[in-house]
């Protein structure tokens, strides 16, 4: 049901849109600022166009709007605000080229589990299907990958979906859903008062399936039979909010941690045997400790290929005891993975849910950890994450860039969050930056969308106002997403940008040379007789100020002066290309993982 403070402003906001009928006649696209506050939606990132002028001139009397440049911009940070908040968001697009250019961020969304609804404009019903101008046939588009599309006939429907389709895109494996919102239907004449009392939240529709205990108590019993143990932490943690229970369970145990890459912030740094990310760019220890336990409780991750590598050289022991747990809400994520990892036993049931349970029945002293301990260690201490090819240089690296920003923001913002964007400095940001807390790192992982980092972190600061936000950007993604530095400028957010000029797509260069003969082809940005970007006077073209630093020396007082700034700020930081390590190969597996290191 909707909350009573919510209802209160619906009341309020109800009268005060009847109060200006003579101004802005009561219509379908008055309700629409109405239905998504009942969902606890306040700010809605919105952009402007045709079919969907109605909507925005209602919701613009009702909820704070935030306008974008791009839709892919705000698309993408609608992910960043459904991943702080770990709320749905809402926002709204027109219709043709507006809702297409959202596409790649409703399958982001669906991929990374973040539950974002758009409203996107439509030209009248009866012309829908004649080629009118801006009319496609968005539902159609969209629904592979997004939990649900639908067309909107009338205020009925638009009551009932909202919620009901919000509900779906919370529910089990989050991901997005989308409306297509004829204009008929938003100037259809409405009984505000009427309609209003129909108002649902999407929480009366939320529902998490039954834990299946007797798979659970299986696995506790595994478990205890294991004598070299691992938890491979994923973000179905950050979904259920069990960050206290988790480290509960871990202080309990004393077992050993992995992540994947959109776990990283279920786990804090600071664990003392929390082993960083495994797989193609995880860390040694991380890749040793999973290859060779024979027990792993994946909790809410999914064995993806980027994690496991070669299915056959994952893991043998687990494999052989059938030890490799699967927890996850919805079913048909036990059989995608089959073909990856076949020897699972599955587990039903929230990510949370498993952690309570587990802290209420497993019992520590059943555990065997000593020995296994002591060969963590011994990984540790003999394999730690490779230095920087540049280490003894006085130009600035990537690691050390990485480094200062922990030793700077440790004490002044422990609750800090880091959003990525896509690249080796997204792989060296899994492996270097420290966790403190909850929903600290941000990323688009599953799909790995190039030119969404700035996006993704104006959507954390709008959801997290009250928390440093930086951005750790790549050359070639700010191409795509350095527009969005006028939304940034233009509305004050704070939001801080690290620019990791290494001139050009650093990650793929790496495989075109070691997999592809050297063809480094359409990775390397600099032309000869073009000048080289200039990303300082382009952040201050937006309306951001910045600066430029290519030493070692120069690094720490510049992001000094970023944090001190009251609003946004770019640094650019200019370092060479180099490798990034470990590395295991498409295809291969831990046996062959490449340490990198002198």
């Amino acid at each position: 049901m909707v909350t009573p403070i919510e209802a209160a402003v619906i009341d309020e906001l109800t009268e005060e849109i009847i109060g200006n009928e003579e101004q802005a006649p009561v219509i379908g696209a008055s309700l629409v600022g109405l239905i998504l506050r009942a969902q606890g939606i306040n700010i809605v990132p919105s952009l402007q166009g045709g079919q969907i002028m109605p909507t925005m001139d209602r919701v613009s009397r009702t909820l704070r709007q935030v306008f974008f440049k791009t839709e892919q911009g705000l698309a993408f940070a609608l992910l960043g605000m459904a991943k702080i908040s770990q709320r749905p968001q809402v926002g709204i697009v027109t219709s043709g080229p507006g809702g297409l250019n959202t596409v790649t961020a409703l399958a982001d969304a669906s991929r990374d589990c973040a539950p974002v609804g758009l409203i996107a404009g439509q030209v009248p019903q009866e012309a829908i299907g004649t080629d009118a101008f801006q009319g496609t046939d968005i539902t159609d588009v969209v629904k592979p990958v997004t939990k649900s599309a639908r067309l909107i006939e009338n205020v009925d429907q638009l009551l009932e979906s909202i919620p009901r389709d919000l509900a779906h895109a919370a529910g089990g494996r989050p991901g997005s859903v989308l409306w297509d919102l004829p204009k008929d239907v938003q100037f259809a004449p409405i009984d505000l008062r009427a309609c209003r009392d129909k108002i649902t939240s999407y929480q009366d529709y939320l529902a998490k399936p039954e834990l299946d205990t007797q798979a659970l108590d299986e696995a506790i019993n595994l478990l205890y039979e294991s004598d070299s143990p691992v938890i491979m932490a994923g973000y179905g943690l950050s979904l259920a909010n069990v960050f206290d229970e988790f480290h509960a369970l871990l202080d309990k145990t004393r077992l050993p941690v992995i992540h994947t890459l959109p776990g990283k912030s279920a786990v804090l740094s600071s664990y003392q045997y929390n082993l960083g990310m495994l797989g193609m760019h995880g860390l040694y220890a991380a890749s040793a400790t999973g290859y060779h336990s024979d027990f792993i409780l994946g909790l809410g991750a999914r064995y993806d290929d980027r994690a496991v590598g070669n299915p056959s050289s994952f893991a043998p022991k687990a494999q052989q005891r059938t030890a490799l747990v699967h927890v996850d809400t919805e079913k048909t994520q036990f059989t995608k993975s089959r073909d990856i990892v076949p020897n699972k036993l599955n587990v039903l049931g929230d990510a949370g849910d498993v952690v309570r349970y587990l802290l209420e029945n497993l019992d520590p002293g059943k555990l065997k950890l000593d020995d296994w301990h002591q060969q963590i260690d011994q990984w540790l201490n003999k394999y730690p994450p490779p230095p920087s090819e540049f280490e003894k240089h006085d130009c600035l690296d990537i690691m050390y860039v990485l480094e200062t920003l922990n030793r700077v923001t440790e004490q002044s913002h422990p609750d800090k969050i880091v959003v990525t964007d896509v690249g080796n400095h997204q792989m060296w940001s899994s492996q270097r930056i420290n966790t403190t807390g909850p929903r600290s790192f941000v990323t688009s992982a599953g799909i790995g969308t190039l030119g969404t980092g700035i996006s993704q972190a104006i959507g954390a600061q709008l959801a997290a106002p009250e928390r440093l936000v930086v951005v750790v950007e790549g050359d070639e993604g700010y191409y795509s997403c350095g527009p969005e530095l006028r939304t940034v400028a233009r509305y004050n957010l704070p939001v801080k940008v690290l620019v990791i000029n290494n001139g050009g797509q650093c990650i793929v260069r790496q495989w075109t040379t070691h997999m592809f003969g050297g063809n480094n082809v359409g990775v390397i940005d600099h032309v000869e007789g073009v000048p080289d970007m200039d990303f300082i006077a382009n952040a201050n073209s937006y309306g951001v100020p910045g600066e430029t630093v290519s030493l070692k020396k120069d690094i720490q007082i510049a992001m000094e002066r970023m944090l001190s700034a009251n609003g946004p700020y770019v640094v650019e930081c200019v370092v060479p290309h180099e490798d990034c390590y470990p590395w295991i190969k498409p295809g291969s597996g831990f046996p062959e993982i490449m340490s990198g290191g002198k």
